[in-house]
């Protein structure tokens, strides 16, 4: 009779560890910093708007509204991506996510 192999723990966020969400906060707050700057532009720009007696149109709508989401929706990815992670592994795709993030604000800013 042979001895089952001791079987490792399925990783997740249950196995986060506290440098894993250590890291998931610290990434929280530099994603944070795009989502206040999104809220910033979608409330600014409607303002400005409304001020000159304008409403904002479809494609701009999409534009602020996705400024405003996208950081979110990055944020979230990257969770889920580095639940199965080592914490530096978690740490890089996390790096990777907020460049991507950083990427596509500055896109939707220059138009």
């Amino acid at each position: 009779m042979t001895a089952a192999a001791p079987v490792a723990p399925k990783r997740g966020f249950r196995t986060f560890g506290k440098s894993g969400w250590a890291v998931a906060v610290i990434f929280a707050f530099l994603y944070a910093y795009h989502l206040w700057g999104g809220l910033a532009n979608l409330i600014g720009v409607v303002s400005l708007l409304n001020s000159y007696g304008t409403s904002p149109d479809t494609g701009l709508w999409a534009l602020i509204i996705g400024y405003a989401v996208v950081p979110i929706v990055v944020y979230l990815v990257a969770l889920l991506v580095g639940r199965t992670l080592r914490t530096w592994e978690r740490a890089v795709v996390f790096a990777v996510g907020f460049a991507v993030v950083s990427v596509v604000s500055l896109s939707l800013v220059s138009l």
